[in-house]
């Protein structure tokens, strides 16, 4: 029979084991609480698909009022995960934010009373408006919200002298993916003509001019000035050599557009041809380029500079400069396949700006304080569907076009349609150049140095 000693040894060994139990599973309790109230995430994807865009927390910090988001799922659905990691990070980061998530297989009439009949289905409501999509991704969902939180603006893009078209669907000449990319930050876009005495409507908040091909009649050029006297918002993209009485029409308002092609070797494409360029230079003060994670690609710019006017009240600024050893040609032959290279006294050296704003006081404007703005580009292709979803081009256009209707909540970086190292992969010029003197020329240097070093040692040493 144990002693009295021996059964008080194991009653202290079991209260000492229960009270560790207790005490570790408090502890792991505690740091579980912990880790939910202080969230950290480190996304290690290729361009942090899994964290929020910018933009995305800008349009969030816009939401005011409650919003609900129903997302409709079904069991086992592989998209599952990360619609509801997705709805996660945006209801921590809005509070006014709540969400469920509904299987529609256990719950079909929840489905049907908000008629739901498609798996990955979404419903956002707030203040009796309610905007659906499919397939719930960040830039839908930040779509949504925006539509029924605020009313949407009307921009229009001029037609009828070879712009590249809002409609057109092709990869190379089209313009749809910027519409479509507009839309979805709650822009109402259609096509404008001036042909035949039309007028700007009076609605609307920007006027694109995507890279006319022939000019303006004297006609449309007097309606555009008229209309920006008034306190007009345009964002001009303008190509090399093209529509000069357009061009004369940024020139009365400070924006100086060069018959020139920018050239630039150390930031062109590595192995590519030389008239795309990344613009390396942004203006860190300006909140269009600023905003801006990538640089743009450019392709076939000209240059774009801006000039003040005190008498005017104008006030300029540069946004997007070329690389130092830049430089502008003059020649337009070199599109005809002329050999590319700098004449003394003819091409200008860079830097050279690309992309300049004016802003001034309306002239002839109905309210007071009203301002004149531009904003030039001297390139459109960064625009095409052919460019738009590549490095910082998306971004630039639609931070102009936010900028210009003063939504600028809304300007930032937006999640990369094209995954970096997968579906884009760009290389300068200049870095190829450093690639292959450290990979073909310094790394098999190093080993051969080392050989010759053992050689010698083995060979003649002690």
């Amino acid at each position: 029979m144990a002693g009295p000693a021996v059964m008080s040894r194991n009653f202290r060994k079991w209260l000492q084991l229960v009270v560790a139990t207790v005490g570790v599973t408090s502890l792991l309790a505690a740091l579980v609480a912990l880790a939910y109230i202080h969230n950290v995430r480190w996304d290690l994807s290729p361009g942090n698909r899994f964290t929020l865009s910018d933009h995305a927390k800008q349009v969030l910090a816009r939401v005011h009022q409650p919003v609900k988001v129903m997302a409709f799922i079904r069991t086992e659905d592989p998209r599952n995960l990360y619609i509801k990691d997705l709805l996660w990070q945006v209801a921590r980061e809005c509070p006014s934010l709540t969400y469920d998530v509904v299987d529609v297989n256990r719950h079909p009439a929840l489905a049907a009373q908000y008629g739901v009949s498609s798996y990955g289905a979404a419903v956002v409501e707030s203040g009796g408006k309610r905007s659906d999509f499919s397939n719930p991704s960040e830039g839908l969902l930040m779509s949504a919200i925006l539509r029924v939180i605020q009313e949407s603006k009307h921009v229009y893009a001029l037609d009828g002298h070879g712009e590249c078209a809002i409609d057109n669907t092709d990869r190379r000449d089209g313009c749809s993916l910027l519409r479509e990319a507009l839309t979805m930050d709650s822009y109402k876009v259609d096509k404008l003509t001036l042909l035949g005495g039309g007028e700007v409507p009076a609605d609307a908040g920007v006027l694109l001019v995507t890279g006319p091909k022939s000019d303006l009649l004297e006609g449309e050029a007097v309606v555009l000035r008229r209309w920006l006297d008034r306190g007009g918002k345009m964002l001009a993209l303008v190509d090399p050599f093209r529509a000069p009485r357009f061009v004369s029409l940024l020139g009365a308002y400070g924006i100086e557009v060069g018959a020139n092609i920018v050239l630039d070797m150390n930031n062109r494409l590595s192995g590519g041809e030389a008239f795309s360029v990344a613009i390396s230079d942004l203006n860190r003060q300006h909140l269009v380029s600023s905003t801006l994670k990538s640089p743009p690609l450019f392709s076939l710019a000209a240059a774009v500079a801006a000039r003040a006017d005190e008498n005017k009240g104008r006030r300029v600024t540069t946004l997007l400069e070329t690389g130092p050893r830049s430089w502008a040609s003059y020649d337009p032959r070199i599109l005809e396949g002329a050999d590319i290279g700098f004449v003394a006294g003819r091409d200008v050296n860079g830097p050279l700006p690309v992309g300049a704003e004016s802003v001034q006081p309306a002239a002839a404007a109905a309210e007071p304080g009203a301002e004149t703005r531009i904003l030039a580009f001297g390139d459109s292709d960064f625009a095409t569907n052919r460019f738009l979803d590549y490095l910082g081009n998306k971004d630039l256009a639609l931070n102009s076009v936010n900028w210009l209707a003063r939504e600028d909540e809304l300007i930032g970086s937006r999640p990369q349609q094209q995954v970096a190292a997968k579906n884009q992969f760009f290389i300068s010029q200049s870095d190829g150049e450093s690639v292959f003197w450290a990979s073909v020329v310094v790394q098999p240097g190093l080993f051969l140095l080392v050989a010759v070093a053992l050689f010698v040692w083995r060979r003649f040493g002690p």
